[in-house]
């Protein structure tokens, strides 16, 4: 076990401009998937690809990462994740680009989302996650909130973009321009404000010498009760959760919704995930951080009773998809909050990666299984029900983490 010690001061002040890449680092690794809707007509257009052959580069870097992401973290915990960074925004650009460059074999277009999985997984929110984690620590929670945000800024940005860029030079350019608007205003970011705890010129800039951060070993930490708990928790709700974020429309469209009305009611999922995110981190600074993940898992309950119970019911719908908002942005705090008080930071990026991957190779995988369930029984209704015990299920892994390590200084 890594000991070490943590400065509690003045984390804002000293700190806070870490944020800034953070943010737009989660929101630069989602743009393949939210841009991906966008491309798919045109791709169909002119290549007369199916929807499932397009979509298939999720599937790939989904799985790709569960397997990718503890070597990337091992690696963090080796450099610092600053070089990592700096080298991850490079290597996704250029491989976001390269998209524009498919030829007319769809094995191809995989070809280049094997490339994109590998640079993907390089700058997982493990990276950024990792620098805050090390520098905040009575304000951990409201600090991964804000960072954290980078997801809901690129559902916010990129498919608006992705869309003026189609139109402008085709589908082709609109790869290469996002590559290049992006690589630029990131790579600057990260150069300019990302450091890691154990970078050498920031521990100069503060007159200190390098720290060793507390923590398990990475052999340490994979073997705890705590990694397993953990890692079932966050695997077994973000499978529940995102099979009904992704599949929302046509949950809603079952239940007898049109289109619009629909997609008006699926987006306030969204809105709730920006506030339950924030208002997780800070709930996460004052409360103790496993009861805030359990109340935040059991919240799906809710919303599945109502759209089983009062199918077809608007306001009800609208409030079973905003509670599961907010539930998926707390959830996600809460997460990062507790591998880091059960884990440490020694080999924090070893673990927390392993648990990221899990989760993005269950959001590629959940989909899939979502609409196999409705291609064999014409309803969703099976996934809502198994939603329950599986919520309460993660809850219960929440619930029993126990008390922090005495190696976490956190207080």
């Amino acid at each position: 076990m890594r000991t070490g010690v943590v400065g509690h001061s003045s984390e804002w002040r000293k700190h806070g401009t870490v944020l800034i890449p953070c943010i737009a680092g989660i929101a630069l690794v989602s743009v393949h998937g939210y841009s991906l809707g966008v491309m798919i007509a045109p791709l169909q257009a002119e290549f007369g690809w199916t929807r499932a052959q397009i979509s298939m580069g999720h599937l790939i870097i989904s799985s790709m990462s569960l397997f990718l992401a503890p070597l990337v973290g091992t690696v963090i915990d080796r450099l610092g994740p600053r070089p990592v960074a700096i080298f991850g925004v490079l290597a996704y650009c250029a491989a976001l680009g390269a998209l524009s460059t498919t030829g007319e074999s769809i094995v191809s277009w995989w070809g280049r989302w094997v490339v994109l999985g590998l640079a993907s997984s390089i700058i997982l929110p493990t990276v950024w996650i990792t620098a805050i984690n090390g520098f905040f620590v009575e304000h951990r929670g409201k600090a991964l909130a804000f960072a954290l945000l980078g997801t809901g800024l690129g559902a916010a940005i990129v498919p608006p973009l992705a869309t003026h860029l189609v139109e402008l030079w085709g589908w082709r350019g609109a790869y290469a321009g996002m590559a290049a608007l992006m690589g630029v205003v990131v790579t600057v970011f990260v150069l300019m404000f990302f450091y890691g705890a154990t970078n050498r010129s920031v521990a100069a800039v503060d007159g200190q010498p390098g720290v060793d951060l507390a923590g398990f070993t990475k052999g340490e930490g994979f073997r705890s009760p705590a990694f397993r708990k953990l890692a079932t928790a966050v695997f077994v709700f973000g499978m529940t959760s995102i099979a009904m974020t992704v599949n929302a429309v046509p949950i809603l469209m079952s239940e007898g919704f049109g289109a619009a009305t629909a997609a008006g009611i699926a987006s306030l999922t969204g809105i709730g995930s920006v506030l339950g995110r924030l208002g997780g981190g800070f709930l996460l600074d004052y409360f103790e951080a496993r009861k805030v993940a359990t109340i935040s898992v059991i919240a799906p309950v809710i919303s599945v009773g109502l759209l089983l119970l009062f199918p077809g019911t608007p306001a009800l719908a609208s409030v079973a998809f905003f509670a599961l908002g907010l539930s998926l942005g707390a959830e996600v705090d809460a997460c990062a909050y507790l591998a880091a008080r059960h884990f440490g930071m020694g080999s924090f990026s070893s673990l927390f990666g392993a648990i990221n991957g899990l989760v993005v190779f269950g959001s590629g995988v959940a989909p899939v299984i979502a609409n196999l369930v409705y291609d064999v029984t014409n309803s969703y209704n099976l996934i809502l029900w198994a939603t329950i015990p599986l919520c309460l299920f993660a809850a219960t892994m929440f619930l029993s983490l126990g008390s922090y390590p005495k190696f976490d200084t956190g207080g």
